[in-house]
């Protein structure tokens, strides 16, 4: 037991008030760090999001990291030649003696004593270059929305040469074009000025932007992420239209999203949580676009081959997929997910939604707080002075 003070108080109420006081600035700070869910099916962009808003945050890649990319960026490369490579199969379109041998090898690359973490050498990347040329891939390459690739394949092509390079360090680009398959959860903490006046308020905005892996056999860790969320961001890859995925050949990507989509908005524990659509990729779907007609996919839709009328008729289909109440609280943005510009002005857009839509319980919360910390802050001042 304490000594007891000349007002018949403890001496250890002060400290014990500290505590508290420190406990309720806490609580001030917590209300403006928000939780973000990052959702979608596979292949939507969802890591180059995650990405670039840590770039834009100043977030650096640390050396580890860069040599996750650099090893992904070989990975691309085997992954895109072999999907090409069975697709020239399957369409019968012949390789070359030369190409064959190469082929071979490429189709064998992670198997029995072959390190698939191993980068590609010199050598070999310019026998993958001379292969990707062939008369066969390029025909293999016409009919990639058939099957599976990934779609930075020609960038991962187009750079090669300089991937191979001994002592080769991915730039900011590379790092944003990398395909690193997201399994498990990730986790990353975002931190940026407050520029509220308010003294009351924290200097800064914190968000937790929470990605998970969005294959099939993924989806069922989500459940342990639906907690506390501020905002749930689903990401679409406006591309899929005429692609199909990666674990399923037979399934068309976006109707995938769209199923996925509906599951998401009907669930209990979102139907008051900020709903945010970045509708991706939008530069491969402008220039698809031209060339393939939406209505393939979507037979009602009547707009042509015309970028404006199509992404209107995707922005309703999306909202058509929630539930009745839900659509006017659902915010869509269209992004070009490896622009960062465009990600920071949808994110930006992301900031401003969730901080206005919960000024007002902030607000209330605050003042609650503020109160009982005022209240402790003179119970420990008579302490110190009675």
């Amino acid at each position: 037991m304490g000594n007891k003070g000349p007002k018949g108080e403890r001496d250890d109420e002060g400290p014990n008030n500290n505590v508290e006081i420190m406990l309720l600035n806490q609580q001030l700070e917590d209300l403006f760090n928000f939780k973000i869910l990052l959702l979608g099916a596979g292949e939507s962009g969802k890591s180059t999001v995650v990405k670039q808003l840590k770039l834009i945050h100043r977030e650096k890649m640390s050396n580890e990291e860069l040599e996750v990319i650099a090893d992904s960026l070989h990975s691309n490369v085997i992954d895109c030649m072999q999907a090409m490579i069975r697709a020239a199969e399957k369409y019968k379109y012949p390789l070359d003696e030369g190409d064959q041998d190469t082929a071979r090898r490429v189709m064998s690359w992670g198997q029995d004593d072959v390190d698939e973490t191993k980068r590609l050498d010199i050598d070999f990347g310019e026998a993958i270059g001379r292969l990707y040329r062939s008369p066969a891939m390029k025909k293999a390459y016409g009919r990639r929305d058939e099957y599976w690739l990934l779609d930075s394949c020609s960038y991962y092509m187009k750079h090669l040469d300089r991937f191979t390079e001994i002592g080769f360090v991915p730039t900011e680009e590379d790092c944003v074009m990398a395909r690193v398959r997201t399994t498990g959860i990730v986790v990353s903490k975002l931190e940026e000025k407050n520029k509220s006046t308010n003294p009351d308020e924290p200097k800064s905005l914190k968000f937790e932007v929470v990605d998970v892996g969005g294959q099939r056999n993924e989806r069922k860790k989500w459940i342990h992420c639906f907690d506390d969320v501020s905002a749930v961001l689903f990401v679409v890859n406006l591309a899929g239209y005429n692609q199909v995925l990666f674990e399923d050949a037979t399934k068309n990507r976006m109707q995938e999203a769209l199923e996925l989509f509906k599951e998401i908005s009907e669930r209990p524990n979102f139907l008051k949580t900020p709903l945010f659509v970045f509708l991706n990729k939008k530069d491969l779907f402008e220039s698809m676009i031209k060339d393939t007609d939406l209505n393939k996919t979507f037979p009602d839709y009547k707009g042509g081959k015309n970028l404006d009328p199509a992404l209107t008729f995707i922005k309703d289909l999306f909202k058509s997929q929630a539930p009745e109440g839900r659509k006017s609280g659902i915010h869509l943005e269209v992004v070009t997910g490896v622009l960062k510009k465009d990600i920071k002005i949808a994110f930006e857009a992301v900031k401003e939604q969730l901080t206005d839509q919960n000024r007002k319980h902030i607000q209330k919360q605050m003042n609650l707080i503020i109160k009982e910390r005022n209240k402790k802050t003179n119970v420990g001042g008579s302490s110190c002075c009675g």
